[in-house]
């Protein structure tokens, strides 16, 4: 009875405390669970991907803004006095020199050690010192009217360039720029800016310069922005996938414009891939594993103002960031919560443990507590039953509990006078 008492009044009340707590830290680990997924996705979507996606319209911009220095630059080059002046008059030279007329095979034949008559240094020097002020471009020649090479900075791999696609675009539209591909004169990838040299008053065309623009700073501003992109990677590559730069694989040679290598069907995910291509416009996207921002270049209206009847590149610039990393803000929030999860299951576990311990010392005590008292009323009980038989006993010593200490004395007084009582009796 003691110990179901002791159990009753110590241990329920013990657990019926705990359990609110459990209850109430299980409730307040469930609202930081919400909040951490509502941040979480306030991070991923309002702020990360706002972020990337405005980082990506930045990347593109620097690049519009790179080529359209150099379209301007190039253009200024065309119409310098001494470019003007060596394309005219290199047109009677070649006259003189009898090529007028003559196959192209029969003038490639006569020029295979070298590819100009050298006649314009002064155009050959200015060349060379537009390539030094501005290192980004690996190549500068231009021709005459009829295609026969003037001046140049490199050996070019022809004489006569009037047959090649690139001369007319050029002749017949002002201002050309053409794709990335591999220069093999300039040994590089580069996009060829060509301009229609002119003269200047009449307007007449007098011949073409080529500059030969390398696409390494290209891949230095995607290098420059994928530094600032915690694990973060930058890809530019054509609408159709072909990469340009790729800051992951450190613009390997073996992967820049390789039709077998298509970004669009790499590991960008299959979500960043039809966002990408689907839109025009710039934009985000986020999986499991990143967020991925992209931007397209600049179509005609930001060409318009070097040239109206070039298009734009076309390009998509792709930034991607790990989620992890775009999270990291939330590492104390998640802290918390495990601390709080950890509570929780210590508390409970401490809990019961405590239930335990109290059962147990409830029971050992009560056991104690029990015998002592069992004890005692037994002592009672046999001076009760000793008095009623006329024994003359002396009382037990009984101190605690003092209840049954006195009624060992009642029952002794008692007893003692039942003795008094039955002596008188025999006498």
């Amino acid at each position: 009875m003691l110990v179901s008492h002791a159990v009753i009044s110590i241990v329920l009340p013990l657990l019926i405390t705990g359990t609110a707590v459990v209850f109430l830290l299980t409730y307040h680990l469930d609202i930081i669970e919400s909040n951490f997924e509502r941040s979480r996705d306030a991070l991923t979507r309002d702020i990360a991907g706002m972020d990337i996606r405005d980082r990506a319209r930045n990347a593109s911009r620097q690049i519009d803004t790179f080529l359209l220095e150099r379209i301007v630059e190039a253009k200024a080059w065309a119409s310098a006095r001494v470019v003007v002046q060596a394309a005219r008059a290199a047109h009677q030279l070649h006259i003189d020199r009898g090529l007028a007329g003559r196959s192209i095979d029969a003038i490639e034949a006569q020029l295979a050690d070298h590819k100009s008559f050298a006649f314009f240094p002064e155009a050959d020097a200015y060349l060379l010192q537009r390539v030094d002020t501005s290192p980004h471009f690996a190549e500068i020649f231009f021709t005459d009217r009829s295609g026969f090479n003037v001046a140049l900075t490199n050996p070019t791999s022809d004489f006569v360039q009037s047959d090649e696609d690139w001369w007319q675009a050029a002749w017949s539209e002002h201002l050309a720029v053409g794709q990335v591909e591999y220069d093999k004169s300039a040994g590089a990838w580069s996009i060829d800016i060509l301009v229609r040299i002119d003269e200047p008053g009449t307007g007449q065309p007098v011949g073409v310069m080529k500059a030969v623009l390398g696409v390494s700073q290209i891949q230095a501003i995607a290098d420059e922005v994928a530094s600032s992109l915690q694990g973060g990677r930058v890809t530019v590559a054509e609408k159709s996938g072909v990469i340009i730069a790729e800051t992951e694989s450190g613009h390997s040679p073996d992967r820049i414009m390789d039709v077998g290598v298509n970004v669009l069907e790499g590991s960008i995910g299959e979500s960043a891939r039809t966002a990408a291509v689907s839109s025009n416009a710039s934009g985000f996207v986020a999986d499991s594993e990143w967020i991925t921002g992209f931007s397209h270049s600049g179509g005609r209206t930001t060409y318009a103002a070097v040239t109206k009847r070039f298009s734009g590149f076309d390009w998509i610039v792709l930034l991607q960031r790990p989620v992890s990393t775009v999270l990291n803000p939330l590492g104390a929030l998640r802290a918390i919560e495990s601390s709080l999860r950890d509570s929780r299951l210590y508390f409970t576990y401490g809990l019961g443990a405590a239930a335990l311990v109290v059962i147990f010392f409830a029971f050992f005590h009560c056991a104690v507590i029990a015998r002592r008292l069992g004890a005692s009323i037994a002592a009672v009980r046999d001076l009760a039953e000793r008095s009623a038989r006329g024994e003359q006993v002396p009382p037990p010593a009984i101190e605690h509990p003092e209840e049954v200490a006195r009624m060992s004395e009642s029952v002794h007084r008692l007893g003692q006078v039942l003795f008094a009582v039955l002596g008188r009796n025999r006498t």
